[in-house]
C-alpha cells in the first residue's frame, strides 16, 4: 500500500509537542514513527531530524520517480505519431473551433499557412472590395512565399473581380509567380483550405462578430470541402481566358448575372434582392442592353442570350 506523506495539523502539532517534551496520543506516535520522524533512545521517545527522514523517503522512491520522468519524456514523441495515425481514421481529432474576430481568424490562417507544405485553396464569392495598399502588398508577398516553398496556390473569384482593378493587379502578380486563378458566376461559400485545415464563415453561432469564422480539422469535413472545391474549380474559367473574352463582351458583369437569373426562371425582383440593388436598376440594365442590341423585348433578349458568345463569360 502506498504511503501518504502529507501531515495533518494534529500530526504536525504532535511532532512539535514531542520535540518540546510534552506527551502525545499513541496513535499519532505510530504515524510519525512510520514516517521516520520519531525514534526511541532506550525507553525515551525522541524527535528525529525531518530532513534526514525526507531524504530517506526520497531515496526509497527515487527509482520510481526516475522511471516516471523517463516515461513522461516519451510523450511528445508518441503524440507526434498522430500525423501517421490521423489520415487512416474516420475521426481525426477535435473537429472545429470558433474564431470570434477577424484578428483571430487571420492569426489562425497565418499559422496554418506557415505549416502547410501542400496547398492553399480559396473561394471568394463576395463582391471585391478595395483593400488598403499595404494589406494588398502583404497578400502578394504571402502568396509569393508560399509559391517559392512549392505550395500550390489556387483561387476562384466571382466575375465581378474581372473588372475590379485592385483585384486584377493582385491576380496578375500572383499568376506571374505560378498561382492558378479561375473565375465563375456560381461559387461555393467562402472558404480557405490549407492542407488538412479548413476555414469557413460562421454559420453556427448567432450574434457573433460578422468577421468570426470556424477552423475545421475533422478529416471527413475537410475532405468533403476539398471535393466540393474541385467540382467548382472544374466548372470555372481560367482567369486569362475570362479577361480575354471580357475585351469583346457586349454585356457587363451585372447584366450577365441578371440574364442568367431570368433564364433560370427568376424574377427581376428576386434578382435585384440578390444583387442588393433596386428593381429599377435591374430594369435599366436590361433596357440598356436591349437598346445596344436593338431588341424589342426582354424575351427577345433572353433568346439572344441563349446562344450569345457572352454566355460563356463568367
Amino acid at each position: 500500500m502506498e504511503k501518504d506523506f502529507g501531515l495533518t495539523t494534529r500530526e504536525a502539532a504532535a511532532y512539535r509537542d514531542i520535540a518540546e517534551g510534552r506527551p502525545v496520543h499513541p496513535d499519532l506516535v505510530a504515524r510519525l514513527t512510520d514516517l521516520g520522524l520519531l525514534g526511541h533512545v532506550g525507553s525515551e521517545l525522541v524527535p528525529l531530524d525531518p530532513r534526514v527522514a525526507a531524504q530517506r523517503l526520497l531515496a526509497a522512491h527515487r527509482a520510481t520517480l526516475e522511471q516516471a520522468l523517463r516515461e513522461v519524456s516519451y510523450l511528445p514523441a508518441l503524440e507526434a505519431l498522430s500525423q501517421h495515425y490521423a489520415p487512416s481514421q474516420f475521426y481525426g481529432g477535435p473537429a472545429s473551433k470558433l474564431l470570434q474576430s477577424k484578428e483571430a481568424m487571420n492569426a489562425e490562417i497565418g499559422m496554418a499557412l506557415d505549416e502547410t507544405t501542400r496547398e492553399l485553396l480559396t473561394a471568394q464569392p463576395g463582391q471585391p472590395e478595395d483593400r488598403d495598399p499595404e494589406v494588398q502588398r502583404e497578400g502578394i508577398e504571402r502568396a509569393r512565399r508560399l509559391l517559392e516553398r512549392g505550395v500550390a496556390v489556387r483561387s476562384i473569384y466571382t466575375a465581378a473581380a474581372l473588372e475590379h482593378e485592385p483585384t486584377v493587379e493582385y491576380v496578375d502578380l500572383i499568376l506571374e509567380g505560378g498561382a492558378e486563378v479561375r473565375v465563375a458566376h456560381d461559387l461555393p461559400p467562402r472558404m480557405v483550405l490549407t492542407g488538412s485545415t479548413l476555414f469557413i464563415d460562421n454559420v453556427v453561432v448567432a450574434d457573433e462578430d460578422p468577421n468570426a469564422g470556424w477552423c475545421v480539422t475533422d478529416i471527413a469535413a475537410v475532405s468533403f470541402a476539398r471535393t466540393v472545391y474541385e467540382a467548382y474549380w472544374a466548372r470555372a474559367v481560367p482567369w486569362e481566358t475570362a479577361r480575354a473574352a471580357l475585351r469583346d463582351a457586349v454585356t457587363s458583369t451585372r447584366q450577365r448575372y441578371i440574364l442568367r437569373g431570368l433564364a433560370k426562371g427568376g424574377t427581376q425582383a428576386t434578382i435585384a434582392a440578390q444583387l442588393e440593388v433596386s428593381e429599377r436598376e435591374v430594369r435599366r440594365d436590361l433596357e440598356d442592353l436591349r437598346a445596344r442590341l436593338a431588341l424589342p423585348s426582354t424575351n427577345a433578349l433572353l433568346y439572344w442570350w441563349a446562344t450569345a458568345p457572352d454566355h460563356g463569360i463568367p
